[in-house]
């Protein structure tokens, strides 16, 4: 891959238009206006996370990212547990991107296609990025990159057009951005609504490791890589800002606002007008589809890296590569597989994408206390701390999902595969590492 392919697997994971589009609504009526800054401190705390995470990479240029530094800084078992948690993050994520890309493009054609047609749909958009990853890495970067493209037109039109509709508009309140309100109180928010409004942060600012995790197949990685995974964070931090703070500026009652059955497409429609909001929204499908075509690439090489090792059972079937494409073709089905079945078998997908930016935290939390062993510095020990921080913002406060008893979905289902980690490692991972039958080979550490 080259240097902008790389900056576009991070970008188009971490992917602005998907996060603002599938979570603002939450956000926005957990706090009102405050989601701009939760959204900024989301983003400083994120920032010290890539800068680590730059650093690591110029180190280890080695698929797999998180798991291989953390195998290397400590151990493999601790290893382990760390790529565990990592691969449920994109294992879970993945097809709640393709579900949520079919929501998507059904609503912007006018299809009535009722559950059992969303669910087909998933299945197609799973199958024909998995198609596009068996091709091989330049298809499956080319691809991306379009939509990455895609994403920077669409981010660049929304912001212009809501600019002209905050220029042309007098008496624009400024002071909307400090206009804090929970939705069901109406009264300023709590901790706990300020805590559940850095979700929307919190679930769109990650991925920007992505480029780190396909390092083995970009060119001249040492150099390109750090840049890639600061940059893509940065733009889209930036970007996701300023289209936050203008939806608050253009949005009329912000009370008002909160109270419609979705409140973003609202304010939209009565800023811009059904006409353009529908081609913005062309742009966004192109973006979620960009989003789950760098998705599968970072579970498929995390996969692969693991089994590669041993670390994961039918690790020898998952770790072929194809002698043609030079992609590791069965990790890449395997991915595929999974997220089908749980597509058909999880009729609400909540219950398995839940897990997703929680496991992802706790991943990083894995990385930044791996650094601060490794050598104690001051980025290290923040990077880390904030990571704590949003593990419990993530799993502490109840987060009612419509139709599920369960008031604490991330944390349970966060739980359920952690202790299925457990079992994987007693069962079958402990006693291959302690025979030196599993783990990285040794690397030489700079």
């Amino acid at each position: 891959m080259s240097g902008f392919s790389s900056f576009a697997v991070s970008f188009s994971l971490i992917s602005v238009l998907t996060g603002i589009f599938a979570n603002f609504n939450f956000g926005f009526r957990e706090a009102g206006g405050w989601i701009v800054w939760s959204w900024l401190l989301v983003a400083v705390g994120q920032h010290l996370i890539a800068r680590v995470m730059a650093g690591l990479s110029v180190r280890f240029p080695i698929a797999g990212y998180g798991y291989q530094w953390t195998t290397r800084l400590m151990n493999p078992h601790f290893g382990f547990f760390i790529g565990w948690m990592l691969l449920a993050q994109f294992l879970t994520g993945f097809p709640g991107i393709a579900q949520t890309a079919a929501l998507t493009l059904t609503g912007v054609a006018g299809w009535s296609v009722g559950q059992e047609g969303i669910i087909l749909i998933t299945l197609l958009i799973i199958t024909l990025v998995t198609l596009i990853h068996l091709w091989g890495i330049r298809l499956a970067s080319r691809v991306n990159d379009m939509g990455v493209y895609a994403e920077l037109v669409g981010v660049a039109t929304i912001i212009l057009l809501l600019v002209w509709v905050v220029v042309s508009v007098s008496g624009v309140d400024l002071m909307k951005l400090n206009f804090g309100i929970n939705a069901v109180t109406g009264q300023q928010p709590g901790f706990s609504s300020i805590a559940l409004s850095l979700l929307l942060g919190a679930w769109c600012l990650t991925g920007f490791e992505a480029a780190a995790d396909l390092a083995e197949e970009t060119q001249s990685p040492e150099k390109t890589v750090p840049k890639a995974v600061t940059r893509s964070l940065v733009s889209a931090a930036v970007a996701g800002l300023i289209i936050l703070s203008l939806l608050i500026l253009v949005a009329g009652d912000i009370s008002a606002s909160q109270q419609q059955s979705n409140p973003l497409m609202y304010i939209l429609e009565q800023a811009i007008g059904a006409r353009l909001t529908a081609i913005i929204m062309i742009f966004v499908v192109i973006s979620i589809l960009a989003c789950a075509v760098a998705s599968m690439a970072t579970a498929s090489r995390l996969l692969y890296s693991m089994s590669r090792d041993g670390m994961l059972p039918f690790s020898g079937w998952l770790s072929k590569v194809n002698g043609k494409t030079q992609t590791p073709q069965s990790a890449t089905i395997a991915v595929w597989g999974f997220s089908c079945l749980a597509v058909i078998f999880f009729q609400r997908i909540e219950v398995i994408t839940s897990v997703s930016a929680l496991a992802s935290f706790i991943g990083y939390a894995g990385i930044m206390m791996a650094c601060v062993k490794d050598k104690v510095k001051l980025l290290s020990v923040v990077a880390l701390l904030w990571s704590v921080a949003v593990v419990a913002a993530l799993a502490i406060p109840e987060t009612k999902v419509p139709g599920i008893e369960t008031r604490h979905l991330p944390a349970w289902s966060t739980g359920v595969v952690f202790i299925a980690g457990i079992s994987v490692y007693l069962g079958f991972v402990r006693q291959r590492i302690l025979t030196g039958k599993a783990g990285p080979p040794p690397v030489k550490v700079e």
